[in-house]
C-alpha cells in the first residue's frame, strides 16, 4: 500500500482493517459518520470553546470568533446548553446523513456538563492555565527511513513521511512542564482488540505517543505529560513520557511506515464481510444489488487482478493521497 503521513485515526484503522485503511487512505474512499462520534465531535467543540474562552480572557478581549459557530462573547461561553446547542445544529446541519434528535442533544450537554463538573471541576479549561486549543500539527520526519516515492500512473509522487493531526488541549503548568489532553465521549477499549485500555495499556498507546512525538518536535524546550480524559468511561489517565518514550514513539511510527509499504494485498477483516464490525462499523460492506459485491470486495478482486498502484491510479484520488482530511473538528470538503 502507499503511505504518505501517519494520523492517529489512519493507525488506529490499520489496527481495525487493512482493506477498509486501503480504501480510505489510499483510494480517499469517505466511510459513514458514526452518530456517537459525531456527538463526541459535538462535546470537543463545546470544550474547546472554554478553552478559547480563557485564551480570550488572556488577551484582554471581550470576544472571539470560531471558525465553525461565529462570534461568541465570554458570557455566551458560560452557558454549557447553549453553546453545546450551536455545535450541535452546526454538525448536524453539515452532516444531514446522520441522524441526531433532540435526545442525542439532551446527551451531549450531559456529557460537556460531566466533564467540566469532574472532580470539582478540575478539567474545566476555564480554570486551566490554557496554552493552545486544537493544536495542529503537520510535520516532516526528514531522516532515511522516512522517505518514499512512488510512481502511479506515470506520476511520480515523493516526498518524506510525516505525521498529522490535532492535540484537543494543552495546558501549562510551569514555565517549563505542559500537558497534552485528549477528550474521548466513548467507551474505553481497543475497537480493534475489543480490550478494555488501562492505565499500563495507554503508557505505549500509539495515539498518546504520536501526540508526545509531535508536540517534543513542535516544542522541543519544553517537557510534556500526556493525559487523557474517558468522559464516559473512568474519568482521567495520565502518564509521564521521557526521552525514551520519544525513542519509542519514532520506532513504532517507522514500524508502522515499512509495514504498510510492504503491504501488496490488504487483507480483509472478513472476505465475505460477515464479521459485525463489517456490518456495524463500515459502509464498504454493503452489498451492490447489480454485482452482490460490496466495494470492499470489489476493490479486493481488483488490487488481486492489477495491484495496488494500477488501482490507485483508476479510482483514487492523488490530490488527496497525502492531504488530511476531516479532524479537529474540522469537516472533510
Amino acid at each position: 500500500m502507499l503511505i504518505c503521513y501517519h494520523r492517529s485515526s489512519s493507525l488506529g484503522t490499520l489496527d481495525f482493517c487493512e482493506q477498509k485503511y486501503f480504501l480510505e487512505y489510499n483510494l480517499s474512499f469517505k466511510d459513514k459518520t458514526n452518530p456517537k462520534a459525531l456527538m463526541g465531535t459535538v462535546v470537543h467543540k463545546a470544550l474547546q470553546v472554554l478553552g478559547d474562552k480563557k485564551l480570550c480572557i488572556n488577551r484582554g478581549n471581550k470576544s472571539f470568533t470560531d471558525d465553525e459557530l461565529g462570534r461568541l462573547t465570554l458570557k455566551e461561553c458560560d452557558d454549557l446548553e447553549k453553546i453545546t446547542t450551536k455545535a450541535f445544529k452546526y454538525y448536524t446541519k453539515h452532516q444531514p446523513e446522520v441522524k441526531l434528535g433532540k435526545s442525542e442533544l439532551t446527551k451531549c450537554v450531559k456529557w460537556v456538563n460531566k466533564a467540566v463538573e469532574y472532580n470539582d471541576g478540575l478539567l474545566d479549561p476555564r480554570n486551566q492555565d490554557v496554552f493552545a486549543t486544537e493544536q495542529y500539527f503537520d510535520i516532516e520526519i526528514k531522516k532515511p527511513w522516512a522517505k518514499y516515492c512512488y510512481d502511479i500512473g506515470g506520476e511520480k509522487i515523493e516526498g518524506y513521511l510525516s505525521i498529522k493531526g490535532t492535540v484537543d488541549l494543552i495546558v501549562r503548568h510551569d514555565e517549563k512542564y505542559h500537558e497534552i489532553l485528549d477528550y474521548k465521549t466513548g467507551k474505553r477499549i481497543n475497537w480493534a482488540t475489543g480490550e478494555e485500555k488501562t492505565l499500563e495499556t495507554l503508557q505505549s498507546d500509539t495515539q498518546l505517543l504520536l501526540y508526545y512525538y509531535a508536540l517534543k518536535n513542535l516544542y522541543p524546550e519544553y517537557d510534556f505529560g500526556v493525559s487523557i480524559f474517558y468522559i464516559n468511561a473512568g474519568g482521567l489517565f495520565s502518564m509521564c513520557f521521557e526521552d525514551k518514550d520519544y525513542v519509542k514513539a519514532e520506532n513504532i511510527l517507522k514500524q508502522k511506515f515499512q509495514y504498510i509499504r510492504n503491504v501488496k494485498r490488504p487483507n480483509l477483516l472478513s472476505n465475505e464481510n460477515k464479521h459485525w464490525k463489517c456490518q456495524k462499523l463500515c459502509k464498504f460492506s454493503e452489498q451492490h444489488k447489480d454485482t452482490g459485491k460490496s466495494l470492499c470486495q470489489f476493490i479486493r478482486d481488483e488490487v488481486k487482478l492489477k495491484g495496488v498502484n494500477k488501482v490507485v491510479s483508476e479510482y483514487g484520488d492523488l490530490n488527496k493521497l497525502s492531504s488530511y482530511g476531516s479532524g479537529g473538528g474540522k469537516l472533510k470538503k
